[in-house]
């Protein structure tokens, strides 16, 4: 008899506690991710990028007849130039590359035409290099059109504020408005691989590969460093932004954030500023596994 009552009381138990559990509304933990807004980006402004330790690097764009002045200090200047042209007599295009400047002096006197004077000369390219002269017929060519012997040629105003800046081995960025390389203002404290000429040419070659096989953020980590040591006066290739792909790969684990990390602390996260340990991202482990599955 008592063994059927504690039987019966046992199923009331029972019967009670299961009505009570389904009595509770599950409402399961909100998914709070979304897609790193990388991957929308358009990359193909994307630009493989080389570090100087100086405090100012030029870019000479030949499409647009300008030179540009970049300082650490923020401040960006432009100026009027006229660059080379085969089609003068004894005239060569003034060639792309990545040089740096070797010498400068206040007059160079040209052997090949005439003895030319050639104020605030900076030589960049062998007997290439930028410079004013003395007359002013050129002048009217300066920002619109290439008329040099091969040279860049500015106003002396120009020239004369330019030869007060920069040193030997401040960087000379030389385009024709395609360069798939930029410079930038290196820091103390950061860490930056150094090769030498002959090593910096291959593992240019190498990124610059890598950057039109959407592969820029897998495998271009380090941060080369320039000065007049690794860039001889035949220059480094400066690629083609035309083969830079708009799309490029993301490491799969980065794809997934929690929209509570601030967005400055993702791009530091996926650009390898910030440690993913001790940064307090959340993943999502299945949509890494299948992004991972069917990238």
């Amino acid at each position: 008899m008592l063994k059927l009552q504690f039987i019966t009381l046992s199923m009331i138990v029972l019967i009670i506690n299961g009505s009570y559990y389904k009595e509770q509304s599950f409402k399961p933990q909100q998914t709070n991710y979304c897609f790193n807004p990388l991957l929308f980006t358009d990359y193909s402004r994307l630009r493989d990028t080389l570090y100087t330790m100086k405090d100012h690097f030029i870019e000479v764009n030949l499409s647009t007849h300008s030179a540009t002045l970049y300082s650490r200090s923020g401040v960006v200047k432009q100026f009027p130039i006229s660059g080379g042209s085969s089609k003068i007599e004894e005239g060569i295009e003034t060639r792309e590359g990545l040089y740096v400047l070797q010498w400068k002096t206040k007059k160079q006197y040209s052997v090949q035409f005439d003895s030319t004077i050639m104020l605030n000369w900076m030589s960049f390219n062998g007997g290439i290099g930028m410079h004013a002269l003395s007359s002013n017929g050129y002048y009217k060519y300066l920002g619109k059109k290439n008329v040099s012997h091969g040279c860049i040629r500015m106003s002396r105003e120009d020239s004369e504020e330019l030869f007060s800046l920069i040193e030997r081995g401040t960087p000379i960025l030389v385009h024709n408005g395609e360069s798939a390389l930029r410079i930038g203002f290196g820091k103390l404290g950061e860490v930056y691989k150094y090769y030498s000429y002959d090593e910096m040419k291959n593992v240019l070659e190498e990124r610059l590969n890598n950057l039109y096989k959407g592969q820029h953020f897998l495998s271009n980590n380090q941060k080369l460093l320039i000065d007049e040591q690794n860039i001889t006066s035949d220059g480094l290739l400066v690629g083609n932004s035309e083969r830079i792909p708009t799309k490029q790969f993301i490491v799969p684990t980065n794809i997934f954030v929690d929209r509570e990390i601030a967005e400055t602390d993702r791009f530091d996260i996926i650009f390898g500023r910030k440690s993913l340990t001790n940064s307090g991202l959340s993943l999502h482990p299945q949509l890494d596994s299948l992004f991972a599955k069917n990238g």
